[in-house]
């Protein structure tokens, strides 16, 4: 069935809530069209401001109660956690500063919680939530978008399959060009990135560079074991790092290279991975997210397309329009989505009801760590080792 537009039979429908999302917010506009377009989920509460007009006026554009737009997000959690017919999740679109104590205390009352990454910024913080969500084993997810992308899963079913053979080298970049004017150009929305106080201690690395670790991991079933990272401001006036690379160990015996930029020109969204195996190459990028290249050894490459009968069967379960219709960020965005919501319905099985592991809280504890290690190492100019997995370990 196809992945966003098999709706009969009927699927069941969610109560959401979300925390952020007011006029002006950056990304919570594409949360929610992406909700749109998985067809489960209905947007019933949430604070979606500081500011009480705009919650209100976001509550009211979005159809929700006047008794269930929030002033606070403790008044929310309260108040939700005693209903009957409380929101079945919570979706955190706040800036990073403001992540923790929303998602605390929706776990505290034991309401599942999608938080966008990263995680929030120290490890004590996440271990915190780690242990608030263990509790009762509630769902708790991370909006990594990228593992959406049909190819990308494809790329992960062909590695997995041996038909790269040993994976030897793991290359990701995320460059992006929206700094490269200079600060004097912009948003209010983007410009608190460059906070120390609401983007964390590490700007590029917690932003894009979280989404190019996870890939990684995602794709190979390798965890990271120690990286040598050197962060620099290319920006004049920029408080924080813009650029960061970064090598990398893997306990798979893969080496790779991470580099993400927020300061490269010609560079839109510029995600792409390279994974060099001992009989053949996989690239894809997310600016040409409908083929992948697969290069062998001593033989013809291959591009792969979205949709194909030669594409890896469980590839097309994801796939919902026909070969030749694009599929793009809000599609990825919405499989995710759509994930979350087969996850949510499995209720204490949630772990197992999805074909693709879900990016969950201890995915946003890795990053976190990458994001603390990263910093550590750059400032020792030496190789930091990664910590340990924690909980979940099990990523294929």
């Amino acid at each position: 069935m196809p992945r966003l537009t098999g709706d009969i039979p009927a699927s069941r429908r969610l109560r959401v809530g979300m925390v952020g999302g007011g006029q002006g917010a950056y990304f919570a506009s594409l949360h929610r069209a992406a909700m749109r377009l998985a067809n489960r989920f209905d947007i019933v509460a949430g604070v979606f401001s500081s500011s009480p007009e705009k919650s209100r006026e976001a509550g009211l554009a979005l159809g929700v109660t006047d008794e269930r737009s929030y002033v606070s997000v403790p008044a929310m959690a309260a108040a939700e956690a005693a209903r009957s017919d409380s929101v079945d999740a919570v979706i955190v679109v706040t800036p990073n500063h403001l992540h923790f104590e929303a998602c605390r205390a929706f776990l505290e009352v034991g309401i599942a919680v999608i938080c966008d990454k990263p995680l929030v910024h120290k490890e004590e913080e996440a271990l915190e939530l780690i242990r608030l969500a263990e509790r009762n084993n509630t769902f708790f997810a991370l909006t990594y978008t990228y593992l959406g992308y049909p190819m990308v899963r494809d790329a992960r079913s062909r590695i997995r399959a041996g038909e790269v053979g040993e994976v030897r080298f793991l290359f990701v970049e995320y460059l992006l060009e929206w700094l490269a004017p200079g600060v004097e150009h912009l948003s209010a929305s983007l410009a608190w990135r460059g906070d120390p106080a609401k983007a964390g201690p590490t700007s590029v690395v917690g932003d894009i560079g979280t989404h190019a670790f996870n890939l990684l991991e995602f794709l190979s079933g390798q965890r990271c074991t120690a990286l040598s990272a050197k962060l620099s401001t290319q920006v004049k006036d920029w408080a924080l790092d813009d650029n960061c690379v970064a090598q990398l160990e893997f306990d798979g015996g893969a080496e790779g290279l991470l580099w993400a930029s927020f300061a490269a020109p010609g560079h839109r969204n510029g995600l792409r991975f390279r994974v060099v195996g001992s009989e053949a190459t996989l690239e894809w990028s997310q600016e040409s997210p409908e083929t992948l290249r697969f290069a062998p050894v001593d033989g013809a490459e291959r591009i792969y397309r979205r949709g194909q009968r030669d594409n890896a069967a469980q590839t097309l379960t994801f796939t919902s329009l026909p070969a030749g219709c694009s599929e793009g960020y809000l599609e990825a965005l919405a499989v995710l989505y759509t994930d979350f919501a087969d996850a949510l319905c499995a209720g204490t099985h949630w772990r197992e009801a999805t074909t693709v592991p879900l990016p969950d809280i201890y995915e946003g504890l890795r990053g976190v760590e990458l994001s603390t290690v990263c910093v550590e190492s750059s400032k020792a100019r030496t190789w930091i080792r990664f910590p340990s997995p924690k909980g979940r370990t099990d990523i294929s």
